[in-house]
């Protein structure tokens, strides 16, 4: 018996066309979880409303070439939860409302975190990305 001469083109197009079903169907949305539940654990336990983060969250799956790319875009500010906030002076011409004492301030400078000691960062996706990547290599 002979092989066809597009063979090897016909075998990778199947292997990627695969790759690229399972990703968008399963492992992409697998990994998306992976990161919703840290997310909302993070949320819960610093009584955060972020509920958009994963939410908003979009999962793309394309074909590259001889490749997959797997992009999961997590909305604006993400990194600030992601990563963490220290305590650190803001400067401008500020207005906001301060809730604890009932009125609206204005001020040319905050210490901003004073109180709460910043935001504490989740590693939400960087965890799940360990954790995928555990589960990938078994």
């Amino acid at each position: 018996m002979e092989l066809d001469s597009d063979f090897e083109d016909d075998l990778r197009e199947a292997l990627l066309d695969d790759v690229e079903a399972r990703f968008r169907e399963e492992y992409g949305p697998q990994l998306k979880q992976y990161a919703q539940e840290r997310w909302e654990a993070y949320a819960a336990e610093n009584d955060y409303d972020i509920d958009h983060i994963w939410e908003d969250a979009t999962l793309t799956v394309e074909r590259e070439g001889d490749g997959v790319r797997v992009r999961i875009e997590w909305p604006e500010l993400t990194a600030l939860f992601e990563h963490g906030v220290e305590p650190h002076q803001i400067r401008g011409d500020l207005h906001f409302y301060w809730d604890a004492k009932d009125q609206w301030i204005q001020t040319d400078e905050v210490n901003w975190g004073s109180e709460t000691g910043g935001i504490p960062e989740s590693r939400a996706i960087r965890d799940a990305l360990r954790e995928f990547e555990a589960v990938m290599s078994s």
